[in-house]
């Protein structure tokens, strides 16, 4: 049979040595790269709100702020023109040199990961760290491990291109960039490394080959930073431990509360992101109106400006009421969709931390007036709905988990919070995410999608196969290319061939269960063009129109498949890219 024969190519294995090392390199540049951002912020926040406003926000005294708020004799009314104007230069900053720093930087690098093979511009961090100090530091709503993760990430890509490493070190030390930055910035360092390897996926799963070197960039930032601001954890907090097991069923039901709060601020956020992506302006003044509108809000309710930190610790200091908890609650909903989602820059993980914490410090006051007998304590609420609420929304239970006893050094609440953030996990879709860039499982990356292939021809073997040991995607991509079938056995039994779905196929729109197919033909995988991804099938998975199917099965039985399939397509067949010719009985 004429066809491309599968050759087995040796996988490229990194030295551990030498990506620990690098680890330890991009881990430096991670801590260093959060000391700069910070100076940076402070130095927009005093431009921008002290001096052109003359308005000063509450800062955290672990970074040597008070928790005093300063007011000119005007008050805050010059805040708008403020925020407008940070909106306006952050919106030039990424739309004239890149694009793609637009938003919260943490979904860029799952994109980066996913699709990119971890190829990250060299301009996006530095772009990234100036239009988020400029849209925090000017009153913005919005968080810094954005940034920070993309200042870590894009290092780790510059390393990767200067070194020629593969994709897959590429990927190892982006990602163990972003949990450098992480990690320091919020004073957490295994919590960031778990974060990076839980957030690339909507459900329970988790990038393990990451973790080691994640871990060694996170404590080697945080302990550069440590050095410079001080350690110890990032907020003060009472230091209690959790004795009353009665109360669990008050904190599942806090659970609850948080994922509908999660699911509010997803809902808020992408509304707010898609009716600005709607209008027919510059790019440059959806930002700037985004701003003005946060600067009209923050007259009103000055907890939702900048990134909040000092607002935060104030909530754990028990010094608002449930009503205003729940204000700045939805506020801060409405003023980070409106920072970030009008193309403003920052991250999403700061805001949801501080909804997270005043709605359930708001819940734990109102459970306190209920049930005075229990002894309900509302900051011991505001410190569980702090990793309840992300762990909703962000699909990161366990990372939340340990960054908030991390950053609060609430180890004793440790029931609670496994108990609240899990659940709160579970009761929201897999779907309902802040990260669309996320995908459902590893099954479902491109990156590991000629992992699956291979396991589904390995699994050949029961029919007496001998299936070689690897299969790597560039024979695939070449099969894809020549439209010939691949020969996978020296007899040419057994093959390889593509077949392209049209738009009026009979087949699209039907599930993989669905289809009629011999008993010996298998699906191996699915390349679907509208979504530039691989899918690796199961049973329920539904064929859209144009994609390509990869099939595996005996020669006798491909011929007959592909005659049923021209007949379903309704016309014959054209080989070339994309499909494979038909099969000629004779050559097989």
């Amino acid at each position: 049979m004429e066809g491309v024969h599968l050759r087995v190519a040796s996988p490229r294995l990194g030295n551990t040595g030498r990506m620990l090392l690098l680890s330890l390199l991009v881990g430096v540049v991670s801590g260093l790269g959060a000391i700069v951002f910070n100076l940076l912020l402070d130095g927009a926040k005093e431009i921008f709100l002290v001096q052109l406003a003359g308005y000063q926000p509450p800062g955290l005294p672990r970074e040597g702020g008070d928790l005093i708020e300063n007011l000119a004799p005007w008050g805050r009314w010059l805040v708008p023109a403020v925020t407008a104007l940070g909106g306006l230069l952050a919106g030039w900053l990424v739309f004239a040199f890149a694009p793609e720093a637009e938003g919260h930087g943490t979904d860029a690098v799952l994109k980066a990961y996913h699709h990119a093979g971890g190829r990250i511009r060299t301009r996006v961090p530095i772009i990234k760290t100036l239009a988020s100090a400029i849209t925090i530091g000017s009153g913005g709503s919005g968080g810094r491990e954005g940034p920070i993760a993309q200042i870590g990430a894009g290092f780790g890509s510059v390393i990767a291109s200067l070194l020629r490493l593969s994709d897959g070190e590429r990927r190892m030390l982006v990602m163990s960039g972003a949990a450098g930055g992480i990690g320091a910035i919020f004073h957490a360092p295994l919590g960031g490394a778990l974060f990076v390897t839980e957030v690339l996926y909507r459900k329970l799963d988790y990038e393990t080959d990451v973790l080691v070197p994640a871990i060694i960039s996170a404590v080697t930032a945080y302990s550069i930073v440590g050095y410079f601001y001080g350690f110890g954890s990032l907020f003060i907090t009472p230091s209690d431990y959790f004795s009353h097991p009665q109360i669990l069923p008050l904190y599942a039901l806090l659970s609850l509360i948080s994922a509908a709060g999660a699911w509010l601020f997803i809902k808020m956020f992408y509304g707010v992101s898609e009716w600005f992506s709607g209008w027919k302006c510059a790019q440059i003044i959806k930002p700037a109106v985004g701003g003005l509108a946060v600067g009209l809000l923050g007259v009103a309710l000055p907890y939702v400006l900048d990134g909040g930190y000092g607002w935060l610790q104030m909530i754990f200091m028990n010094r608002f009421s449930w009503g205003i908890l729940l204000l700045i609650a939805v506020g801060k909903m409405v003023a980070t969709s409106f920072s970030i989602g009008s193309g403003g820059s920052g991250g999403v993980f700061g805001p949801g931390v501080i909804i997270g914490a005043a709605l359930g410090g708001a819940v734990g006051q109102v459970f306190a007036q209920l049930f005075p007998a229990l002894g309900v304590q509302p900051v011991h609420f505001a410190l569980v709905g702090m990793a309840a609420f992300f762990a909703a929304a962000a699909k990161t239970p366990l990372s939340s988990i340990v960054m908030v006893t991390e950053m609060t050094g609430s180890y004793g609440l440790l029931v609670p919070l496994m108990l609240s953030s899990f659940l709160a996990y579970l009761v929201l879709k897999p779907g309902d995410t802040l990260y669309r860039s996320q995908v459902p499982e590893r099954i479902d990356s491109p990156v590991h999608a000629h992992e699956y292939m291979r396991a589904a021809l390995v699994n050949l073997k029961e029919r007496g196969l001998p299936i070689p040991k690897d299969v790597p995607l560039p024979d695939v991509a070449r099969l894809l290319e020549t439209g010939q079938p691949v020969v996978l056995d020296p007899e040419g039994e057994e093959v390889m061939f593509t077949f392209a779905l049209g738009e009026n196929h009979a087949w699209a729109g039907r599930r993989i269960f669905e289809l009629d197919l011999p008993p010996d033909v298998l699906v191996i995988s699915v390349m679907r063009e509208k979504a530039d991804k691989v899918v690796v099938p199961r049973g329920h998975t539904r064929l859209e129109p144009g994609d390509r199917l990869i099939l595996v099965g005996p020669a006798y039985a491909s011929q007959e498949l592909m005659e049923r399939l021209d007949q379903e397509a309704g016309s014959p067949r054209q080989g070339g890219a994309g499909t494979a010719a038909s099969p000629n009985r004779s050559d097989m």
